[in-house]
């Protein structure tokens, strides 16, 4: 188990102690930080920066989860972070994955497979239900619907500097940050993602999160 320090915003109480409890059950050893709003999150992270994880709200008092959520990945770019919601419209899921999420776990989820999002997501997995993976795009957006059946894990056809990019964009890193993680220049880095999203077939960040962890490719443990 790879998470040894947890932060759990949410404004309820009991949920941040139901899901703390989650967690111990997993991992006897985490440290889990609870804040109530973006503020206390904001504050805790700046004492605590080797945080592993963060489990985020949507809906908070004060700021707002998605737009504390691009704070976050704004300041601490490699940070994980995962909306934990009761949120599950297509829209709100592709907006948190196109702000940096690395994943997405709805709070209805029954409890053995929220435990089981949260165990990939302490592993430093992307976390996505597979009703959120599989299901159709909103075809107000224009994205393209996936297949209905997840497929196996599959050898990406990528070179080895495009695969570290692909880690790069699993993990809500901007352009910006990915030319500064691996010394490469801009240019050299929107061909590479060029490429990914051909190969996977998709056209936006949001799609290569949910086309990767379709094809069983979770952060640290992609081929190559």
């Amino acid at each position: 188990m790879q998470c040894a320090k947890l932060l759990i915003c949410d404004d309820h109480p009991f949920v941040r102690s139901a899901v703390g409890s989650i967690a111990r059950g997993i991992n006897a050893h985490i440290e889990i930080l609870e804040a109530g709003n973006g503020a206390e999150a904001l504050a805790l992270l700046e004492r605590h920066s080797n945080t592993d994880l963060v489990l985020l709200d949507v809906r908070m008092p004060g700021m707002n989860g998605l737009d504390l959520l691009s704070e976050l990945k704004l300041a601490y770019p490699t940070l994980p972070v995962v909306v934990l919601s009761s949120d599950e419209t297509r829209a709100t899921v592709m907006d948190a994955l196109d702000r940096g999420a690395t994943g997405y776990i709805c709070k209805s989820s029954p409890v053995n497979l929220l435990t089981q999002l949260l165990e990939h997501a302490l592993s430093g997995n992307i976390a996505l239900p597979v009703a959120i993976v599989a299901g159709p795009m909103s075809k107000a957006t224009g994205d393209a619907v996936l297949p209905a059946a997840p497929e196996p894990p599959v050898e990406l056809r990528l070179s080895p500097r495009q695969i570290d990019v692909l880690r790069c964009l699993l993990r809500g890193m901007s352009n910006k940050q990915i030319c500064r993680e691996l010394g490469l220049a801009n240019g050299t880095v929107k061909a590479h993602t060029n490429a990914i999203f051909r190969t996977l077939n998709v056209s936006s960040r949001a799609q290569a999160v949910m086309e990767a962890s379709r094809r069983g490719l979770p952060l640290g443990i992609l081929p190559g």
